[in-house]
């Protein structure tokens, strides 16, 4: 199922839509449906590579929840759960193992909690691509906060969670194996929506506290108006989160998941 769905991902959002939608055009250019589909085809590349659309795409899922400035507001809470995003093993000209941007910047956030207010840091998620071996992406991550100083009592890894739904199955068992109830979850502000959407099914009593906020005050510049590769990406971003959504409502209500 976990595989059905990292293709089915693949094949709804962008780029592969625009290439089926283009061949049909290809294949069907005699017919008068077809060339209506290159227009319509035009319009959403255009539109979906677009700083302001990307802007109204995210802004529901940033603004979502605030950030959490001061923990002590939200006392009593039992431990520090923060979700893994991508790391990059050493290999090729990779010299040494890293984390991308999102990933530092989570785990920069959990460091900030984790100084006002020293809790058990779990730190959830493993290998995702069902394709290539794990290379202990986990690990990657729990080092960054061993560098920063957090001692390695305080980091507990929960590797076994392919995507966010999994992590709140795995981290409930841990939390109940501990006896810990109440934790802050620490996410990507875009992510957090789908985050607490999940863990509120399996793990109550998550405390959102939000890092990675990417969208600033929105100003229109006629850069704005033309397309770009960031746009595009940031788009592809969002409707990931709003597809993650409606994948989790259905998981919810209908599958009855573990």
């Amino acid at each position: 199922m976990f595989v059905l769905k990292q293709f089915l991902k693949d094949l709804i959002l962008p780029p592969l839509p625009w290439i089926f939608m283009l061949l049909a055009v290809l294949i069907f250019w005699r017919r008068r449906w077809a060339r209506k589909l290159l227009f319509v085809t035009f319009c959403l590349i255009l539109l979906l590579h677009s700083g302001i659309c990307g802007y109204l795409l995210r802004y529901p899922l940033e603004s979502l929840y605030p950030p959490l400035l001061s923990p002590v507001k939200v006392e009593p809470y039992d431990a520090i759960v923060v979700l893994t995003a991508s790391t990059f093993p050493a290999g090729g000209l990779i010299p040494f193992p890293s984390v991308d941007g999102s990933m530092f910047r989570r785990l920069d956030e959990a460091w900030r909690l984790y100084r006002m207010q020293p809790k058990p840091i779990i730190v959830s998620g493993g290998h995702v691509n069902p394709f290539t071996p794990a290379m202990g992406e986990n690990k990657i991550a729990r080092d960054y906060l061993f560098r920063w100083g957090v001692p390695q009592h305080d980091v507990l890894g929960e590797d076994k969670s392919r995507d966010t739904f999994e992590s709140a199955v795995e981290v409930a068992k841990l939390l109940r194996e501990k006896g810990w109830k109440r934790y802050l979850l620490v996410t990507s502000a875009a992510h957090m929506p789908r985050s607490m959407f999940a863990f509120a099914a399996k793990a109550p009593e998550a405390i959102a506290a939000p890092g990675d906020f990417t969208l600033k005050k929105f100003e229109l510049t006629p850069l704005d108006v033309f397309p770009s590769t960031g746009a595009a990406r940031d788009i592809v971003a969002s409707l990931h989160e709003y597809l993650g959504l409606a994948n989790y409502y259905w998981r919810v209500h209908f599958a009855n998941d573990s």
